[in-house]
């Protein structure tokens, strides 16, 4: 069914989630489809892996429909129900091209917007502390002071300056130069002390990253 599609080209097919990982490190590819579960692990586990480090859009095909709101809530672009039709995945990849176009059109931010009493004021990137995300919001934190403004950590994280802000887990982005402190907890975490005082935890996937990032031995 992918072969109709000249833009597409097929650079693995892969049945674990190992073989998936590797694939991924190996390949860096556009977009992903992936199922749910699988061999030792689930769909859901790869892109843990991967975040951070690579971020591809993603279209879910699986059998198991109670899956659909976890699998948007990471961002997936679509979520094909087996069995689908040909053109169910052309569409699929329409979206898919939407995507991408929109990444690679998207200028960086230099201030993002935010609803302060019902205006909106423009905040400089220079004053944010750290991003989370928190069910389809995002909270930015400031100084003292908090926003929460509707959007994706991944579709913020495509606009924001790679040398100035680092995500250190899959709902939390830093902006680097506010790391004060490290502390190195079990299982490859890390709890990162803020100049504010505010404190966040890496993730394990992430820990490779946040290493380079502040230049420690990885």
């Amino acid at each position: 069914m992918l072969a109709a599609h000249e833009d597409v080209d097929l650079l693995a097919g892969c049945g674990s989630p190992a073989t998936a990982i590797a694939a991924l490190h190996r390949h860096r590819p556009d977009l992903v489809f992936l199922d749910i579960q699988l061999p030792e692990g689930d769909g859901f586990g790869i892109l843990d892996a991967i975040w951070g480090r690579h971020d591809p859009a993603v279209v879910f095909v699986t059998a198991y429909s109670e899956h659909a709101v976890r699998a948007f809530e990471v961002d997936a672009v679509d979520y094909l129900l087996k069995p689908y039709s040909r053109d169910r995945l052309d569409l699929a990849l329409d979206r898919v091209r939407d995507r991408l176009a929109r990444r690679t059109a998207a200028p960086a931010l230099n201030r993002l917007p935010v609803e302060i009493g019902g205006r909106i004021r423009l905040l400089d990137l220079d004053s944010i502390d750290y991003i989370r995300a928190e069910d389809g919001y995002l909270r930015i934190r400031a100084g003292t002071r908090s926003h929460l403004v509707r959007g994706t950590l991944a579709k913020l994280q495509e606009r924001l300056g790679s040398a100035e802000f680092l995500r250190i887990h899959r709902s939390v982005i830093v902006r680097i130069d506010r790391i004060r402190e490290l502390e190195i907890l079990g299982h490859g975490e890390m709890r990162l002390t803020l100049c504010s005082g505010d404190t966040v935890i890496s993730g394990r996937a992430y820990r490779e990253q946040v290493r380079a990032a502040l230049g420690l031995p990885t």
